[in-house]
């Protein structure tokens, strides 16, 4: 008997070797990544792998355990076809889930597949970061959907990311990320009107020498202005009078001859400056709201006549946004308008004035501190104005002497220049100063004398800080071509911004010249 059971032995120690072997070789097996599935276990000891396929694109699933049969579950998601007796080939064709199960000779499920179908996330991941500054932003799927995650540097990453995704996503794009650090933009803006006219104004006056009139016929006579030619024109005195006093006077003729001409300056219209969030509008007006009235009618049919306010002046609104790369994209529109009565409307005996406007829309990108102008924006007005005597000043060559010409021509053109600068938020507990810290109210003598309407705080030196040394040796006034800001670390010598630092002074502005 025992000889019959040693064979017996023998075999179910084979066995047992062999079933140590194969858990042995089963431990080596690596654990699957997420691109491979996530092996799971289901009801009857099989494994489950969750594998997400992008639409249109193929991959390739290893199976632990030998397979004769696979089923899959909705043939209209993916197309699965077995490479060997180890190894699927999932084809994705539409956006959605199935499940693919995986069955041995003994028709038992040694294997079910979940398989996803969605958006080519990294196809989306890897367009969004060669933009530039979307390092921050995740890409992932969810079903139909793609999902953008984490922080980005600037809001046009964002706009370049969500913009990718949405060409391969039919389901939408939800957006969760976030802009670092956003920043402030202020924007200096100088509105300029360059008034380029000339007027010319040539006549010749007679005049007597003296203030009184010897004769005179009818009831005309000398206005006080003595002005002979405007008195006839204005028909206060008969054409005769001007024969009968050339004639009976023996005082020598007086001609006046009149030479004027003028010409126009620039004027500054406003200089607004500006704060926005990048990514953010802001808004000027400088001007008023001229009533106009709209005729409208009730629900029962009575016309009515409503008032509505248009705004006339300098308008501008601009968006600026940050980049990644240090520059600044800036949307401007500037207005210019004017109400003009000689475009006015009558109706229903109210005259309507008009407004006349020049505006423009442009977008640029500049560095901080970088200008721009616009130009180009022309008015031209012409006018002429005659005056003459009745028949004498329609007389050829001679006719010259009779008459009085003005010309006025009027060229304005607006220029905007603008310029903007990165701005940011002092620390907190940090006091920020105004100009006046630093000077006083002139008194009479300084006043009335220098003509100074301020002048410099008297301090002792022990007292004036390094800040408020720079801030004293450069100028520290109410006038500056853009805000007040801080002395930068290069304004200060090393030495004097040390001492800033460790003392932690009250900061001082300026305005910088």
């Amino acid at each position: 008997m025992a000889a019959k059971h040693k064979p017996r032995l023998a075999a179910a120690i084979v066995l047992a070797l062999s079933a140590s072997v194969i858990t042995g070789s089963s431990l080596l097996i690596p654990a699957p990544s997420y691109a491979q599935g996530r092996p799971e276990t289901v009801s009857g000891g099989a494994n489950l792998i969750r594998k997400r396929v992008p639409i249109n694109k193929s991959q390739t699933v290893r199976i632990e355990q030998p397979f004769t049969d696979v089923l899959v579950g909705a043939t209209e998601i993916a197309d699965v076809i077995p490479l060997s007796d180890q190894t699927l080939y999932i084809l994705g064709k539409k956006v959605g889930t199935t499940n693919v199960s995986i069955l041995n000779e003994r028709k038992q499920v040694v294997a079910v597949v979940d398989v996803e179908v969605g958006p080519d996330t990294a196809s989306v991941a890897e367009k969004v970061y060669a933009g530039g500054g979307a390092g921050g932003i995740r890409v992932r799927g969810s079903g139909d959907q793609v999902i953008l995650e984490g922080t980005a540097a600037d809001s046009q990453a964002v706009d370049r990311a969500v913009e990718i995704a949405r060409s391969v996503s039919p389901g939408g794009v939800i957006n969760a990320t976030k802009v670092a650090s956003p920043q402030q933009v202020m924007l200096k803006v100088r509105f300029i009107e360059v008034n380029r006219s000339a007027g010319r104004d040539l006549g010749i006056r007679s005049d007597y020498l003296g203030r009184r009139n010897d004769a005179f016929i009818g009831r005309g006579g000398r206005d006080e202005e003595g002005n002979l030619l405007s008195t006839l024109i204005g028909g206060t005195q008969p054409f005769a009078h001007v024969l009968l006093r050339f004639a009976n006077n023996s005082r020598m003729l007086d001609l006046h001859i009149d030479a004027l001409e003028s010409k126009g300056l620039v004027r500054r219209l406003a200089e607004p400056n500006l704060v926005a969030l990048s990514g953010g509008t802001a808004t000027f007006h400088a001007g008023g709201k001229i009533p106009i009235p709209v005729a409208s009618t009730t629900q029962a049919g009575v016309p009515t006549i409503t008032v509505q306010f248009e705004p006339f002046g300098v308008r501008l609104n601009f968006t600026p946004t940050v980049l990644s790369n240090g520059l600044i994209n800036l949307e401007l529109a500037p207005e210019v308008s004017d109400i003009d009565p000689t475009l006015a409307v009558q109706t229903s005996g109210i005259s309507i004035p008009g407004i006349t406007v020049r505006s423009a829309r442009t977008t640029v990108e500049l560095r901080d501190g970088q200008s721009f102008a616009m130009a180009g924006l022309l008015q031209n007005i012409t006018e002429r104005n005659v005056e003459q005597l009745p028949w004498l000043g329609s007389l050829p060559v001679l006719g010259a002497l009779f008459r009085s010409t003005q010309f006025q021509s009027r060229e304005t053109e607006l220029v905007v220049i603008v310029t903007p600068h990165l701005v940011k938020p002092g620390k907190p507990g940090d006091l920020i100063a105004s100009p006046l810290d630093t000077t006083v109210p002139a008194n009479d003598a300084d006043l009335f004398i220098t003509g100074k309407l301020e002048v410099e705080k008297p301090v002792t030196p022990s007292a004036v800080s390094p800040t408020q040394q720079w801030i004293i040796a450069n100028g520290a006034k109410l006038t500056g071509p853009y805000g007040h800001i801080l002395p930068q670390q290069g304004d200060l010598a090393p030495a004097a911004f040390a001492k800033v630092k460790t003392a932690n002074p009250v900061p001082v502005v300026r305005a910088k010249n």
